[in-house]
């Protein structure tokens, strides 16, 4: 089935399919970027804790949300195969799964602040983030598992109208709870900006959950087929699991990076917060178009078109290099307007200590971004393959090996310059770019399958 009028794996069609989740990845990176915004007009301290425990924060949940996110490539597989009758079922085992994450969530939120967060002179600030967004976490991978049903047949709309209002929501409430209105609601400060992402995340699983459960889906693509699938869920956690647990490594990966900036002092993670937080911003387009090509390679390979495969990793590097040169001229142009957000207006010393070191690093964060991207792109591509057990073994080594330990050698023990941590950066994004590329170019993606034949997706 062809999900666009554009030609199989052309720049049209991945653009078609990706331009929709770019915006709702955006809205999603916007939602984080005014958290750290407000938080910076709250207190430096603030904004630096939220870096940490949001980065520790996603550590625990980002796997859950991968995982759940998996039940995508099912419904591509299906949906490119025209079984349609077959995309409710790896939704529900998903959702299934997200509903287990309690078990998970709500222990971490009670206990886990005060065993995590003890190294810093704004933990109290670290823990409180912490503790909210840990109990508001299993909405996370539940809107992930039902994305997966829209996402995956190339429906894309819908998720990104939801995200784009649930950011204007976002925005309101962080004003309101971070400072507060006089005589009504007092100001929240770091648990405010907590409660405000997290509840909007949770508000977006709730309403598209009953989309999902709409008579037009439940008759066509079987999605009141709630019973639980032994088969079905086994093969969707060996499809997603070891992308998952990637996931997770990466991102403690930089979280032991931001830990170890904070140890180094003030500037050191002021810096590297203010360039996180940016590159949170911009982190869009790659993950928009990531997905875009889960998507269509998906749907290719259930309909046995591999030969199309190329093209879209053709297409995709195409649109990141205009991407590239867009936001490296914006870095260029715009590096004082970037740092005046995150600098309290009056701090004027503040700002011209920091200044040459946040411009050196957007130069290299900039180019980051463009390799970063192309990998995100091949693993996108991989996914849909279902060469996940790849992407943990190569992901897991390349960002500890030539990203986490360097930093350690390099910077931490002697003390050098924090611009120095995104010349490493940038590194690690071309090295693990090739890496990556080269999986693909051999061709071992094409021997892995997914929807097997023997994996009974309705129930007996």
């Amino acid at each position: 089935m062809q999900l666009t009028k554009y030609k199989e794996g052309s720049v049209q069609e991945l653009w078609k399919i990706s331009f929709p989740l770019m915006l709702s990845s955006f809205s999603v990176m916007f939602m984080l970027f005014i958290d750290r915004l407000l938080l910076a007009q709250y207190s430096l301290d603030a904004v630096n804790a939220a870096v940490n425990a949001t980065t520790i924060g996603w550590a625990c949940l980002f796997g859950w949300i991968v995982l759940c996110g998996i039940s995508e490539v099912f419904v591509a597989q299906y949906n490119g195969a025209n079984q349609f009758d077959k995309l409710g079922s790896p939704v529900w085992q998903m959702i299934w799964l997200s509903l287990l994450s309690f078990f998970w969530f709500i222990p971490l939120g009670i206990w886990g602040g005060n065993l995590i967060f003890s190294y810093s002179d704004f933990s109290h600030y670290e823990k409180e983030y912490f503790k909210w967004m840990m109990f508001f976490s299993p909405s996370y991978p539940l809107y992930a598992a039902l994305c997966g049903f829209f996402i995956g047949r190339g429906k894309t709309s819908l998720v990104t109208g939801l995200t784009i209002v649930a950011n204007i929501v976002n925005a309101f409430l962080d004003a309101i709870l971070i400072f507060g209105i006089p005589g009504w609601i007092p100001s929240l400060g770091v648990k405010g900006a907590a409660i405000a992402t997290s509840a909007t995340g949770m508000l977006q699983a709730i309403i598209l959950f009953f989309v999902f459960l709409k008579p037009i889906y439940q008759n066509k693509f079987a999605t009141l087929n709630y019973r639980f699938n032994k088969p079905l869920f086994m093969q969707c956690l060996k499809i997603g699991l070891p992308n998952a647990i990637f996931c997770v490594v990466e991102t403690i990966g930089f979280a032991v990076f931001y830990a170890l900036m904070t140890r180094l002092g003030k500037e050191y993670i002021t810096i590297a917060g203010i360039n996180q937080s940016i590159m949170i911003l911009f982190f869009f387009f790659a993950e928009g178009l990531s997905k875009g090509a889960t998507t269509i390679v998906g749907n290719l390979i259930g309909a046995n078109k591999n030969h199309f495969v190329s093209k879209v990793i053709t297409s995709g590097i195409k649109l990141h290099f205009i991407f590239f040169l867009i936001i490296s001229s914006f870095f260029y142009f715009f590096a004082d307007f970037l740092l005046n957000l995150f600098i309290p207006q009056n701090d004027s010393y503040t700002f011209f200590q920091y200044r040459n070191a946040l411009f050196t690093s957007l130069v290299f964060m900039s180019a980051f971004l463009l390799f970063d991207g192309i990998r995100l792109l091949l693993a996108g591509v991989l996914t849909a393959a279902g060469d996940t057990v790849f992407l943990f073994l190569a992901g897991s080594g390349t960002v500890w090996l030539l990203f986490v330990l360097p930093t350690y050698f390099f910077i931490y023990i002697p003390k050098a310059p924090v611009e120095m941590a995104s010349v490493l950066c940038f590194i690690y994004g071309i090295l693990s770019c090739f890496i990556y590329l080269y999986r693909f170019l051999s061709d071992s993606w094409k021997k892995k399958q997914i929807i097997l034949e023997k994996v009974s997706v309705s129930e007996k």
